[in-house]
Parts: C-alpha cells; sequence; structure tokens
C-alpha cells in the first residue's frame, strides 16, 4: 500500500474489489448503476476547471541498456547445464550426487536423496566436516562410501550427535554451466527472428511501443490527479468510507490468520506500522484519497453528460473475465459490484476528456513575463505598443476561450 500506484485506474479497479464487498448485500436497485453515484457525489463536489489543464509530456527512452538486457535475457534464456562425466571433481566444482546415510548398517530417516538427485558446490555445500573432501577426486559414475562422524553437538537431530555414519554415494558428475554465444543462430534457435539485428531493432520497437503506452498513461494520471486535487469537495460518504476501511482491515486480519501470523506482525513486516490503530490511520487516508477520486470523476461525467452503455458494460465484463480467467459472468460478482464496473467505464472515458482537452506546457507564461520585464526596463514605444496590443489580443483570446468551455460544461 505505500508504493505508488502506476495508474490511476489500477487504484480504482483495486478499491473497487474492496468496494464491491461492502455493496453485495445492498438491497436498493437502480435502473442505471452510474445514477446511483451521480446521486451520492455530485451534489457535494465543486469542481476545479478539468478543461485546459497544463501538464509536461512524459517521455521515456529506449536506451542502449534496456537493449543489452534483451540481449542477456537471451543468452540465459539459452544457457544450459551438462553433466561432465568425465573430469575428476575438485574443490569449487558444483556436482551432482544421489546417496543414502545408513547409522550401524541401518539407513535412517532424512539421509537420502531418494534417487532424485542433488548439487553441492565441493568446499562449500554445508554438509558435514569432511563430506565434500570425500567426494574430490573421483568422476561421473562413481560410487562410493562417504564416512563422516555426526558433530557432538547436533542440535538438528540430538539422536545423531556424536555417531559415525556411512553415505553411499553416487557422484554423477560435474555440473557446468554452458553459456552460449550471442549470434545469429543463438536468435534464430529462441525467437522468431533471423538475426540480431532484426531481434534488436524488434526489441527497441516493442520497448517504444510500450513506452509510448506507459507515459500516454502517466500523463493522463498527472492530468486528472491536478484536477483531483484542486476540486473541493464538502461532504464525505462515510458510511461508503467506514464499509471500505472495515473491509480491508478484515481482509489484512484473515490474510494473517490464513498464514497463522500475528496481525500486528503482519503489519509491522508490510506496512511499518506498530498498531492497528496506526493501520486504521493510514487505511482511513488512503480511503479518503480514493472516494474523492470517485466523487470528482463522477462529477465531471456528470457534467460531460456521460453515459455508460449496454455494449460498454459487456465489453468490460468480458474483459474482467478474461483477465481474471473467468468461465461465467455470475462469477465477476465476486470481484466488482455492477455499480463498480459502471464506474470504471465512466472514469476511463473522464480520463480520455480531461486529457484531450489538456495543454502542453511550454512555458510561455515565463517567457511572456520575461519579455514584460525587459520592455518594462526600457525599450521603444513602438515595442511597448507592440506587447500591449498582443497582450489584449491574448486576454480577449483566453476570456472567449473559458467562456465557450465554461458555457460547454453547464
Amino acid at each position: 500500500m505505500k508504493k505508488k500506484l502506476c495508474s490511476l485506474l489500477i487504484m480504482v479497479m483495486c478499491l473497487s474489489l474492496l468496494a464491491a464487498c461492502g455493496k453485495k448485500d445492498s438491497k436498493k436497485k437502480t435502473a442505471d448503476p452510474f445514477e446511483a453515484m451521480k446521486e451520492r457525489y455530485v451534489k457535494d463536489v465543486t469542481l476545479a476547471e478539468y478543461k485546459g489543464v497544463k501538464y509536461t509530456p512524459s517521455k521515456t527512452e529506449v536506451t542502449d541498456e534496456t537493449i543489452e538486457s534483451d540481449r542477456q535475457s537471451l543468452i540465459s534464456q539459452g544457457t544450459k547445464q551438462e553433466t561432465d562425466t568425465t573430469t575428476v571433481a575438485t574443490y569449487g566444482d558444483a556436482v551432482k550426487i544421489d546417496y543414502v546415510g545408513y547409522i550401524d548398517g541401518v539407513e535412517f530417516e532424512k539421509g537420502s536423496t531418494n534417487g532424485n538427485g542433488t548439487t553441492i558446490t565441493l568446499g562449500s555445500s554445508g554438509y558435514i566436516d569432511n563430506f565434500d573432501d570425500q567426494i574430490v577426486g573421483h568422476k561421473g559414475g562413481d560410487t562410493f562410501d562417504v564416512k563422516v562422524t555426526f558433530p557432538e553437538n547436533y542440535p538438528k537431530d540430538p539422536d545423531k550427535a556424536g555417531k559415525e555414519a556411512v553415505f553411499e554415494t553416487t557422484l554423477h558428475g560435474i555440473v557446468k554451466t554452458v553459456v552460449p554465444e550471442y549470434n545469429d543462430a543463438l536468435v534464430s534457435e529462441l525467437t522468431d527472428y533471423k538475426t540480431t539485428k532484426e531481434f534488436e531493432e524488434e526489441m527497441r520497437k516493442a520497448h517504444e511501443e510500450y513506452n509510448a503506452s506507459a507515459d500516454l498513461n502517466t500523463d493522463k494520471t498527472n492530468v486528472i490527479s491536478k484536477v483531483i486535487e484542486d476540486s473541493t469537495i464538502s461532504e464525505y460518504p462515510k458510511e461508503e468510507m467506514q464499509n471500505l476501511i472495515d473491509s480491508m482491515i478484515g481482509q489484512m486480519k484473515e490474510l494473517a490468520e490464513s498464514n497463522n501470523v500475528d496481525f500486528s506482525t503482519l503489519i509491522a513486516y508490510y506496512y511499518g506500522l506498530q498498531t492497528e490503530e496506526e493501520l486504521k490511520e493510514y487505511i482511513t487516508e488512503y480511503v479518503k484519497n480514493y472516494i474523492r477520486q470517485r466523487m470528482v470523476i463522477t462529477a465531471i461525467a456528470d457534467a460531460e453528460g456521460i453515459t455508460v452503455s449496454d455494449e460498454d458494460v459487456a465489453a468490460k465484463k468480458q474483459e474482467i473475465m478474461t483477465q481474471y480467467n473467468l468461465t461465467s459472468e455470475d462469477d465477476i460478482k465476486n470481484y466488482y459490484s455492477e455499480e463498480d464496473i459502471y464506474y470504471v467505464i465512466a472514469a476511463e472515458k473522464v480520463m480520455d476528456i480531461v486529457y484531450e482537452n489538456a495543454v502542453i506546457d511550454d512555458g510561455a507564461d515565463a517567457s511572456t513575463e520575461d519579455t514584460t520585464e525587459a520592455s518594462t526596463d526600457g525599450t521603444t514605444t513602438t515595442t511597448e505598443a507592440t506587447t500591449e496590443a498582443t497582450t489584449e489580443a491574448s486576454s480577449d483570446a483566453s476570456t472567449e476561450d473559458t467562456t465557450e468551455a465554461s458555457s460547454e460544461a453547464q
């Protein structure tokens, strides 16, 4: 929860899940669930100007380091482990072995690999002293006895403390990691491309497309966040907020219980908080911010006359079913209420409208201010007159644009 959410819609979708839990038993039905939200929210919202919001576009470049990471990923994909059965094992080698342990001629519990094999590094396996030493000098296919004595102090299994044991051991071989060369052959083997050049060009193109999409989401989030921040809420829906808070805390307690973890330990580990009261305060603020977003977005949708059609709902439900791998629309109720589905659809439309009407901040205001100051410090009368005329024209145009925007919103 302390991590920044990369998209407003992610927060909307996540908390909608919790909101759904709090509304499943609601008996009040509305022909259009989105209308119920308008009734609850719009009256308490005073919208900030949501058209003409200034923003600085995001631009994430594809770096050489990114392409190098793709190369290394392909090399890693092609890396294989081979078992060398001809070389004599020595310290530092990774070896694959099987063994069965005996004490006084009787096989003991947890002293065998059960034929599944295990890989250890000789000299640093962590096994009983001298175990690794007796494998050194053997090669793949050798079977031999490894004789050891358990330590006098052996807390793992006190019954074995100080006892001698024999491990009937088979060395399958030295495990060697074979790293392939990055070349056309590797690319052709592991991808649909023929050459390293083609592979890297396509990877760069894919990264550019991904970055463009991510940058667009970031810009939309920044623009709508500005509107949400500048808008005013006269009153929050207390019951709805409390339901969300209780639901979130309840789910955390269920998580702690299902994992047999003390609740205070869980919130300390995941959220860095010490008490349930601290958690409640944090969640309360979190939920308040979420509800604020929900209220402002609904108010914009109302001002813009945004509607949610049956086709919109059907498409969103299909998207959710695909996302959660569901087979029936009835299963969606376990994730989202009908109202939440309508809200998410409307939120997407609102974000598009606000973004499409946003204005790139090119620093024009600062430039105008600098020009005005320079003119004041001493320029010709002609320059002053030109500046004044330009300012008046700009002011008239701005006033006209604002009036039109205000008229459209109404």
